[in-house]
């Protein structure tokens, strides 16, 4: 889950930072038009693309920083374990022992009442006898 997380701080990241070069792109286009140009227009999408550019790569140093940190342990583990000793938390719970003790009580289909067989399905076209 934490793979997810940074990949999806890096590609908002990157998605902010190209939406707000698309606009930082449109506002210097719009003011080339010299004394014509929409000054509100193009100082409005000048600091909305900065803002999207700048918290864009917030978020790619975000992902890219969180890459170093590792998950943190639960309180009182102690980590990985392959020795194949059991810890301190293991419940005893025998998954194996479980299903083959369902498997040996479960009912036969003998045992069971008979199956109701369900009624014809109404159908389009000619009906067949």
């Amino acid at each position: 889950m934490h793979m997810f997380k940074i990949v999806g701080s890096w590609l908002g990241g990157l998605f902010l930072m190209a939406l707000g070069a698309a606009w930082l792109g449109v506002a210097y286009y719009l003011s080339g038009f010299g004394p014509l140009s929409p000054m509100p227009t193009v100082l409005g999408l000048t600091v909305l693309g900065g803002l999207a550019f700048i918290g864009g790569l917030i978020a790619l140093v975000r992902g890219l920083t969180s890459t170093a940190r590792r998950a943190p342990l639960p309180e009182g583990s102690t980590g990985w374990r392959d020795d194949g000793e059991r810890s301190e938390s293991d419940s005893g719970f025998d998954a194996d022992a479980a299903i083959a003790r369902y498997l040996h009580n479960r009912p036969s289909a003998d045992d069971g009442p008979e199956a109701v067989a369900a009624p014809p399905r109404a159908s389009f076209g000619r009906k067949q006898v």
